[in-house]
């Protein structure tokens, strides 16, 4: 089938409600004191995770019973659908573990392989952000756009996941291009991404990803009029890692991260 818009709208609405609705439940655990399991990655996970993520797909079920769902923590429902849900019900679980407000559900929604819409929840922050492809970007229902601004003289750069940084083959670079920006800080996950959406910062660099981490980012950011890739270049929200900017230094970021480092080098780091 072909995506009309209007069947576009309804699952954005569908996947705006049933977010909206599960702060509910993030927002009750995150009152209280977890106990948390670490999984096979390292990761810590909570009952909270879970609770929400479980929410998610019983709706997406209930609604769509034949998409498809890729999600953190229950992994892949494959119904060999075009239409694929992208589920990460608590982006940056340690910030959520400790109290710290920078933590956000994620849904999305890919149609043949392209993310066509996405939400990113941050209810501690207060912040709600949803896309879809070719109705531009919306945070807490104002209409978002990136910055303007051209020099990375002048840019703002923010990252995650330091630990992971440090660990790759681009770390020089990384580290050069963060003396070529005006400002840099270390916001990760979701968080670090918003700073681009609406136009607070020019550059985000996203060390380690899964998919459902950046689908809705991806829209987002493209709808508000930046750039998504992964630091090869790469569109994909599949290359294990993401850059995300104005499009305005894109290039330029992308040139800086990759010096001396030829493109088999960062493929194989991916995976």
């Amino acid at each position: 089938m072909k995506l009309k818009n209007k069947h576009l709208q309804e699952y954005l609405s569908f996947a705006v409600k049933t977010v909206k609705k599960s702060e509910e439940i993030t927002l009750k655990y995150y009152k209280k004191k977890l106990k948390h399991k670490v999984k096979l990655n390292k990761t810590p996970v909570t009952i909270a995770d879970f609770k929400c993520e479980d929410f998610i797909i019983s709706k997406i079920n209930s609604k769509y019973p034949k998409h498809s769902i890729l999600s953190e923590e229950r992994g892949e429902e494959n119904n060999n659908s075009e239409f694929k849900w992208l589920i990460d019900p608590i982006d940056g679980t340690k910030n959520f573990m400790r109290k710290y407000p920078f933590w956000g559900t994620l849904l999305a929604l890919e149609y043949e392989g392209d993310v066509v819409l996405g939400v990113i929840s941050m209810p501690s922050l207060k912040e709600f952000v949803y896309a879809s492809k070719g109705n531009g970007c919306y945070y807490n229902n104002k209409k978002s756009k990136v910055s303007k601004i051209n020099l990375l003289k002048n840019s703002y750069c923010i990252y995650g996941g330091m630990e992971y940084l440090l660990k790759q083959l681009y770390s020089k670079n990384f580290l050069n291009l963060l003396n070529e920006c005006s400002y840099s800080r270390g916001f990760g996950d979701c968080h670090g991404h918003s700073f681009v959406i609406n136009g607070r910062a020019e550059i985000m660099i996203d060390p380690h990803v899964a998919p459902y981490d950046v689908a809705p980012i991806k829209i987002c950011i493209e709808e508000s009029g930046g750039v998504f890739t992964a630091i090869n270049g790469n569109k994909s929200i599949y290359g294990g890692n993401a850059v995300s900017t104005n499009g305005r230094v894109h290039d330029e970021v992308l040139k800086l991260l990759n010096f001396n480092i030829e493109t088999r080098d960062l493929l194989k780091e991916e995976l």
